[in-house]
């Protein structure tokens, strides 16, 4: 009787995603409605440019006479990331990544309401080193591998925060760590306590998480796509590969050496938001075993999938050999999809809608320029010249929304540990018409724990970083 049971489970979670396919649809054109903007926030915790932290006095400011610091005004946002973004009306929702580099980790919830520009901030929870300072402003705590990567999303009515547990041992290879929230005005992240909670639930059914992309709107069971990541898993065991399919010393960033990980986009669905029963790989977004600078070897974790007539979109971050680590941060794309599980990629690395800093290499005894084409939002700018990803869209308007984003200066944040870890936003146009979102919040429940009127005019229709 189980087994049968959880054969319908799949077979149901099957049959929702499927879209009516056409032939021959044309890809969707994405323009940019702004220039991408570094968001700033006001409040909060120590942030880096407040006293001018540099590679020599990286905790500047960060305590004062053995008390942390505040963020005392609106500084930029640096160092969050990993953003998980929702939107009511005009307003955001943000669920943010707060990692000083080597000194803390939380989970720190904001709100912009001029698309992402500015953030006010409501709340932290799960915070690594509470109260903790380091010895001088020229040293930090040699530890920041707390809980991080925020995702949230309602499962049966419930609520859940969705963290990845950063420690060596954990990272990848245990579930993901889940927390059910119970949001009140101004407390969107309530129901989680204010320090690290290893000890909670964890999902059970998920293949070496890294991180959920995003949900499917209207689904039941509730399906996800997910990445699994093999932690050295192109040279060692079962997932070993040739040599020639193995990434080389990277040539251009300042990488210690080539990245061995395997990430594998991956399906699954879930009834209770716990307990996953894993559908399966999905087809197209990336290829673990290519070398080309300009093909897609890694997919990262975070992403938002669109919902159109007859066809889904999925807004990723990408990555290749070149970057030297697997976390897929080389640049912003966009794949569409009939079925959900082969999909096809319309704007990849050398046609982004973002990208960091165009490089000329060699591969194959020639020249290739990297990306090709200038990307959809433009060049590159100083915050992001290093790396770019963890996208999360917000729709605003049957064509238009906003793309939330990571940016860091330098590929390696031990670089420029005064510059590293930043929020950006762009605003972006969809030729084809947007129906539904996967953080949309498809189930009809108040996600934003405050007082204002704002979610009564929504759509009807929407439904680890291993820094070195």
């Amino acid at each position: 009787m189980k087994k049968q049971r959880v054969s319908l489970a799949v077979l149901i979670a099957m049959m929702v995603l499927l879209v009516r396919p056409v032939s021959a649809q044309p890809g969707n054109v994405w323009t940019a409605g702004s220039l991408p903007q570094q968001g700033h926030i006001t409040g909060g915790p120590w942030t880096l440019q407040q006293r001018g932290a540099s590679n020599a006095a990286p905790s500047a400011g960060y305590c004062i006479n053995g008390v942390p610091q505040p963020n005392p005004g609106t500084e930029r946002m640096s160092p969050y990331y990993f953003a998980f973004v929702t939107n009511s009306g005009n307003t955001m929702h943000g669920f943010f990544d707060y990692r000083p580099r080597n000194s803390n980790e939380a989970i720190v919830a904001a709100t912009s309401t001029d698309f992402g520009q500015t953030w006010q901030f409501n709340q932290e929870v799960l915070e690594l080193n509470k109260g903790i300072c380091p010895a001088s402003d020229n040293v930090d705590l040699a530890s920041e591998a707390g809980l991080g990567h925020p995702y949230a999303m309602t499962v049966n009515g419930r609520r859940f925060l969705y963290n990845l547990d950063r420690r060596a041992g954990q990272v990848d290879v245990s579930g993901l760590v889940v927390h059910e929230l119970f949001p009140q005005p101004g407390a969107p992240l309530n129901g989680v306590s204010a320090t690290v909670d290893f000890a909670a639930p964890r999902t059970v059914g998920l293949l070496n998480p890294d991180g959920i992309i995003a949900e499917v709107p209207g689904s039941s069971p509730k399906t996800i796509l997910y990445v699994q990541k093999i932690l050295n898993g192109d040279r060692t065991g079962a997932t070993a590969l040739p040599v020639a399919q193995q990434c080389g010393q990277p040539s251009v960033f300042n990488e210690p050496g080539p990245s061995h990980d395997i990430s594998i986009p991956r399906m699954a669905s879930t009834e209770d938001g716990i307990n996953f029963t894993d559908l399966g790989p999905v087809n197209g977004l990336n290829d673990i075993t290519t070398v080309d600078p300009t093909q897609i070897r890694y997919i990262g974790p975070r992403g938002t999938l669109l919902r159109f007539e007859n066809k889904w979109g999925l807004i990723i971050s990408g990555g290749n050999c070149l970057d030297g680590d697997s976390d897929a941060f080389h640049f912003l794309g966009y794949a569409e999809s009939t079925d959900l599980r082969n999909w096809k990629i319309i704007n990849g690395i050398q046609n982004p809608i973002a990208s960091t800093i165009p490089l000329t290499v060699t591969f194959n005894g020639s020249p290739v320029t990297i990306p090709a084409t200038r990307p959809v939002v433009g060049d590159s700018l100083g915050w992001f010249n290093g790396r770019i990803y963890g996208p999360s869209f917000v729709k605003m308007g049957d064509h238009d929304g906003v793309m939330t984003f990571t940016g860091y200066h330098t590929p390696r944040p031990n670089d420029d540990r005064g510059d590293t870890r930043g929020i950006g936003s762009v605003r972006l146009h969809s030729a084809q018409r947007i129906i539904a979102i996967s953080n949309g919040d498809d189930e009809p429940r108040r996600r934003d724990g405050d007082d204002d009127d704002d979610d009564r005019g929504k759509d009807k229709d929407k439904d680890k970083d291993n820094d070195q």
